[in-house]
């Protein structure tokens, strides 16, 4: 069962959200005015992330990077896996254990998990750290999570559901790397079964109207 989490100070309060909003501000900023003429300013939020996690003396454990936190993961989200594992291996039998396609779905399944932490870590903690509800930091880190993948027409419910889900999932037991994995199988699905007129190879921002698509689509699905 969730539980809400004890007040520290006022002022740590307020610190908690607003450094979860200042970063997701500063991502839209940088998806819509940096990314494209100047992409090595990501930098600089590569940068904030370190130092959030520095000052926060956050661990391989905290940050939901331990491996030991993936068995667990099975375990309590036991349901959520058979949900997700079986119709997974039934739409995708006839592409998912070619050499390609697993590499591809390698690679993605890294991009998953590099941004499941920064999620995590950035918004649902620090809006987890500063409000008295759990369900609360979710909807409010979930609908962060959905904007940054706006104009696109089905990541933005998608994403919006997604990132309530996974963060209380992550409140009830710590593994990025199990997040990482249902992503993975949950993005595939999604884009088996959305017209590619309107997913556009799941691009986002500017990008969402300029083919080619960037290359951060659940590359599981290329070879359908």
């Amino acid at each position: 069962m969730l539980t809400s989490v004890p007040r520290v100070t006022g002022n740590r309060n307020r610190f908690e959200v607003v450094e979860a909003i200042g970063f997701f501000l500063a991502v839209l900023a940088y998806l819509w005015f940096f990314l494209i003429p100047l992409p090595w300013t990501g930098v600089a939020l590569l940068l904030v992330v370190a130092a959030s996690w520095w000052q926060r003396s956050q661990t391989v454990e905290s940050l939901g990077l331990g491996w030991r936190a993936l068995g667990d993961s099975v375990r309590q989200w036991g349901p959520l896996w058979v949900i997700c594992i079986l119709p997974f291996l039934f739409f995708g039998y006839r592409t998912l254990f070619r050499l390609p396609t697993l590499e591809r779905g390698l690679v993605y399944f890294a991009w998953s998990a590099a941004q499941q932490v920064v999620y995590q870590s950035m918004m649902y903690l620090p809006l987890r750290g500063g409000l008295r509800s759990a369900r609360l930091a979710a909807a409010l880190a979930g609908v962060a999570f959905a904007l940054v993948h706006a104009p696109n027409p089905i990541l933005v419910p998608a994403t919006l559901l997604w990132g309530i889900a996974s963060s209380l999932l992550f409140e009830r037991c710590r593994s990025v790397w199990g997040l990482a994995l249902l992503q993975v199988m949950l993005s595939s699905m999604l884009m088996w079964v959305t017209p590619p007129g309107l997913h556009r190879g799941f691009t986002i921002g500017p990008f969402y109207h300029q083919p080619p698509p960037v290359p951060f689509a659940p590359p599981i699905m290329m070879d359908r």
